[in-house]
């Protein structure tokens, strides 16, 4: 049986791979970072973009370290979505380096992007244009922000947002908030 834990970042890498082609490249992260910067409309160079397109390369450098092979594809290596999935359950998702160089500054940079009016919190509708952005539709993106938002408060604050993004990474729960994070259901 297929955990939580294992559909979340199957459904990450399956978004992350930009190409479709089953495998992740250093350009698959390249145009990951690119689509999210534009999806959250920061200007290429800024703070913010800087920080998304560094954390991305970063993840990319963790994935190559600790995978076991690469295979050459037309933009240079290459590892099969499968064993980023691999990687990442076996080796990365407890490492505090990298959750510090790679998903923790990805996680503030955007919460800090989404919360327009500064006040601490996204709301729905600031939630849902990032996952349009990223390909997923309405009904799933309203339906995750409501087990996101686990005071039931209409927002999600900082606080609720990084705990969900580290349970995305490392719990098995299906009724966690983590399950829904990258769009995966856990009745699915």
């Amino acid at each position: 049986m297929t955990s939580q834990k294992q559909r979340n970042l199957e459904a990450m890498f399956e978004i992350f791979d930009v190409g479709g082609d089953g495998y992740l490249s250093a350009a698959d992260f390249a145009a990951h970072a690119e689509s999210t910067c534009g999806a959250l409309r920061l200007p290429a160079g800024s703070p913010h973009w800087t920080t998304i397109h560094a954390a991305l390369d970063a993840w990319w450098e963790h994935l190559l370290r600790h995978s076991d092979g690469t295979t050459a594809v037309a933009t240079g290596p290459a590892i099969p979505t499968v064993d980023c999935v691999t990687v990442m359950e076996n080796k990365l998702v407890d490492d505090e380096v990298f959750f510090a160089a790679t998903v923790g500054p990805i996680a503030d940079t955007v919460f800090r992007v989404l919360d327009a009016d500064g006040d601490d919190s996204i709301s729905t509708e600031e939630y849902v244009a990032v996952y349009l952005a990223s390909g997923l539709s309405r009904d799933i993106a309203v339906d995750a922000f409501a087990k996101i938002d686990t005071n039931g408060d209409g927002r999600i604050d900082r606080g609720e947002f990084v705990a969900v993004v580290r349970d995305a990474f490392t719990s098995n729960d299906p009724d966690s908030p983590g399950a829904w994070f990258f769009g995966v259901r856990p009745d699915q």
